[in-house]
């Protein structure tokens, strides 16, 4: 329970904060031309009377290419989002965000104009000192784009569909009988020997023909072909870019810095150690009572001898979290913590024992132990960062109009990116060789670009690619420079490793057979001439080793006779597996219960969310374009 009460008051402000800054990717927000654009060409689904357009999947594609490009860095292959099964992912996921708006619609939910004001009231991120500012509210309206009524609906939009969510997840409940079942099948130990038959011990017996050989190429002669390969330049406009040579004003950072001197101001904050006597939501009132009783004796003998709080919260606190640390919670600013216990945080004085303190967790009886007081920057100092947004407001506003230029000049000059490198100031730059299916570095690798590069006009015709927007503010145009086709590599060239995966895929097959052969004999009661290790415990937490295969075999295994025998293919070969004995759980921990019992109420509740939507689905009627998901040129 590490620092439940921070968690418990930035719950709300890091998931309003997440759709706020963060680019949402399918228009949860009802904007109504999002959604209700006529059905077109461009119509590649359709949800009821809802439409997926081609646009709206391209940016789909495009923010999960960016998600794993985060996730795998140099590892990302740009190829896998030709898949169909990944584009069919995707798509599901743009239509399940419009079966969200659909079933919000039909259950009636709506936020009235008091709601949508204390949501909007109570968040952080529209406040100044505590308060709500109606000044900092327009301005984050302007940096999205949006008109303050605009904002307004869009945060509507997000609470009903939040709600109609919430709504769903909430119902779900496993009962504590579900919960134990789980927690012993997870941790049932297990005492196995396993034996591996791999193909080493084989090899010798594959004789491979010339005929056989040459066969073997020519069923898999796609996989000794060298890919068509390309090398480039090609021309970047980013917004970081442009906003780095974009000038600031020194009157303009003056007047910014006087009219917004509030944000310049390090808030104060406080560092606290708190001993926390849980109090569960609808606890008996003798029990409530009993904490407040227990809560007030601490502080007062603390206040006596305010040297013993460390030790005290060690030995009486129910936060765990910070109960081996001595109660301390760290520093902290207004906002940080549930109100009761900021409030009195924040009216004490260093040193002094606070308390007891009722909040949602409990009572608490509180220290502060150190106060940094509120301190504001200078101009000079609050001048690099007044500098740099004042620098990229300029070059945001400038950005749409360089962009479009740039997209003119690489189209109506096509045969050469050396015009649109002098018009704006780009460099060129070059890469490769690379490949279709990968290796082209990470700004070019947007599958977009990929196709375009790939294609007849860019490599027979020479011309420049379009500008693609390869990333949020970032434009990039290519012009291949050199080009090598596919090459099919002859069998003499590649006959080594030809022979080599022969080999060893027939000494694979004789290795199956064998260890099918001996798990056959275990059963008639034959000697196989298995000579067992000794044996190790393993549990599907703690696998010992074993393969996930291998495992999942030993646990499916019928546990009512042993020693019981299984057998299981392996990357490996095959593996034999003798099981001796089971060892379960004689105790479940209460924490242990909890943590997985939330575990599976989130499961439980993602299910019934998957369930509600996939009924509507079925009610409302969704149609999708085959060739969308079979289509090989991604956005």
């Amino acid at each position: 329970m590490l620092d439940l009460i921070r968690e418990f008051a930035k719950y709300k402000i890091v998931k309003f904060l997440f759709a706020i800054f963060l680019i949402i990717p399918f228009g949860l927000f009802g904007i109504d031309y999002y959604f209700r654009t006529p059905v077109g060409g461009d119509t590649i689904a359709t949800v009821g009377s809802l439409r997926v357009s081609q646009g709206d999947f391209d940016q789909a594609l495009r923010q999960q290419q960016e998600t794993l490009q985060a996730q795998f860095g140099r590892n990302f292959d740009a190829s896998i989002m030709e898949n169909p099964e990944v584009r069919r992912s995707v798509l599901d996921r743009v239509i399940n965000e419009r079966l969200v708006v659909v079933g919000a619609e039909r259950a009636g939910v709506k936020i009235d104009d008091r709601q949508l004001a204390e949501r909007i009231a109570s968040e952080p991120a529209f406040q100044d000192d505590g308060k709500f500012s109606k000044e900092r509210y327009e301005a984050i309206a302007r940096s999205q784009g949006f008109t303050v009524v605009g904002l307004d609906e869009r945060l509507r939009e997000d609470m009903r569909l939040s709600r109609y969510r919430d709504a769903i997840v909430r119902t779900a409940i496993v009962p504590r009988t579900t919960v134990d079942g789980f927690i012993r099948l997870s941790e049932q130990n297990r005492e196995v020997s396993m034996i591996q038959v791999g193909p080493d011990a084989f090899l010798a017996q594959v004789k491979p023909t010339p005929e056989s050989l040459k066969a073997y190429y020519d069923a898999r002669a796609k996989e000794f072909t060298v890919p068509e390969q390309v090398r480039v330049e090609y021309v970047e406009l980013s917004l970081d870019a442009l906003a780095a040579r974009t000038p600031a004003d020194p009157e303009e950072v003056k007047k910014f810095y006087e009219s917004n001197k509030s944000r310049f101001v390090q808030r104060e904050e406080r560092r606290a150690s708190h001993i926390l006597l849980t109090v569960a939501a609808g606890a008996p009132e003798a029990e409530a009572k009993a904490a407040q009783e227990k809560a007030t004796a601490l502080a007062e003998e603390l206040r006596k001898k305010p040297a013993g709080f460390a030790e005290a919260a060690k030995k009486n606190s129910q936060d765990p979290g910070s109960a081996v640390q001595g109660g301390d919670l760290g520093f902290f600013a207004r906002g940080a913590m549930v109100k009761p216990f900021e409030d009195a945080a924040f009216a004490a004085k260093k040193d002094e024992i606070v308390g007891p303190v009722r909040s949602d967790f409990g009572w608490h009886v509180i220290r502060v132990t150190e106060i940094k007081p509120e301190k504001g920057k200078s101009l000079a100092e609050a001048t690099p960062e007044i500098e740099a947004e004042i620098k990229k407001g300029v070059a945001a506003r400038r950005f749409a109009d360089v962009a479009e230029g740039l997209t003119n000049i690489v189209y109506e000059q096509s045969t050469s990116l050396k015009p649109a490198a002098d018009l704006y100031g780009l460099e060129i730059k070059q890469a490769g060789p690379f490949a279709k299916a990968g290796g082209a570095p990470p700004v070019l690798a947007n599958p977009k670009l990929i196709a375009e590069i790939f294609s007849d006009n860019t490599i027979k015709a020479k011309r420049n690619t379009a500008a693609i927007e390869v990333s949020p503010g970032v434009l990039v145009s290519a012009r291949v420079v050199e080009h090598k086709p596919a090459e099919q590599r002859s069998f003499e060239a590649v006959r080594p490793v030809i022979e080599q995966r022969f080999k060893r895929e027939e000494a694979m097959k004789l290795a199956v057979a064998d260890g099918e052969a001996k798990l056959k004999a275990v059963a008639e009661g034959k000697d196989a001439g298995l000579k067992w290790p000794a044996p190790l415990a393993v549990s599907r937490q703690k696998p010992g080793g074993l393969p996930p295969q291998v495992l999942d075999k030993v646990f499916r295994a019928d546990a009512k006779g042993l020693p019981a025998v299984v057998g299981v293919a392996t990357p490996m070969g095959y593996a034999l597996v003798r099981i001796t004995k089971v060892i379960d759980v004689d105790k479940i921990d209460d924490e242990k219960r909890k943590v997985l019992g939330e575990q599976l109420k989130q499961t439980v509740a993602s299910s019934e969310l998957e369930s509600t939507l996939t009924s509507l689905r079925g009610r409302i009627g969704v149609q999708v374009s085959k060739e969308a998901l079979d289509k090989k040129a991604s956005p």
